[in-house]
């Protein structure tokens, strides 16, 4: 079995999250059942719960007027994420508003003393893709996540394989990494000890590997990625 220990600080060219790095000598893996895992992927959680310019506003519609509400970029938990909320559509839009989270059930309630629609705001997409109900005058959020971000994916062109379907149809998925940590911590995440993906013929000096998100994005505000690739 080799092992090749990767770090995105020892790149060639490319960033900390979608970048090339140069083998001290040439990967030769000939056609056949070789197979590989990912170990120890180290990712320092630096995604805060709000990004400016990525999921920051809430658009509300009161008495036939938009508004529009944006709230600091930060690291909040589930009580100072409503508090930044409420501020921010305090702030923007007409009415007493409130806004409150529910540790126990993971739920945002928000209300206003006037009628409003959520009508848009990158934020507001992010809430109204989880189950909520509402009246003329509130929303009640469920399953509302405090973390920045919740899974990650590690990808490879150079070990592309119609055997593995990742998100959105993908193929060059390695493996995924849960986060269980809270922001400012650095998740440690092995695939199982059972689970291989296969890795099809290749002649290579250089490796290229990326991080990406939930929708297949690749993350920009990860400093540096470190991981153990097993190739048996």
């Amino acid at each position: 079995m080799r092992q090749l220990f990767i770090d995105s600080r020892d790149r060639v060219s490319g960033t900390s999250t979608d970048f090339v790095i140069e083998l001290p000598e040439t990967l030769v893996i000939e056609g056949g059942n070789r197979r590989a895992r990912i170990d120890n992927l180290r990712i320092p959680l630096t995604v805060p719960t709000i990004r400016t310019g990525v999921n920051d506003t809430i658009i509300v519609r009161v008495d036939g007027t938009s508004y529009t509400a944006q709230i600091r970029q930060a690291n909040y938990d589930g009580i100072g994420l409503a508090a930044a909320i409420q501020s921010a559509l305090s702030a923007s839009a007409p009415g007493t508003w409130t806004v409150t989270y529910d540790i126990s059930n993971i739920a945002l309630y928000m209300a206003c003393s006037r009628n409003f629609v959520i009508t848009g705001g990158t934020y507001s997409a992010q809430l109204m893709a989880h189950p909520y109900t509402n009246t003329a005058t509130s929303y009640n959020f469920t399953y509302v996540n405090v973390l920045g971000i919740d899974i990650m994916y590690l990808s490879s062109s150079k070990f592309m394989n119609l055997d593995t379907i990742g998100p959105k149809g993908a193929h060059d998925t390695l493996t995924c990494a849960v986060v269980t940590t809270q922001f400012g911590s650095v998740l440690d995440v092995s695939m199982p000890t059972d689970m291989f993906f296969n890795v099809p013929a290749m002649t290579t000096q250089q490796l290229d590997f990326q991080l990406r998100d939930r929708n297949y994005n690749i993350l920009s505000i990860v400093p540096n990625i470190s991981f153990v690739l097993l190739i048996d």
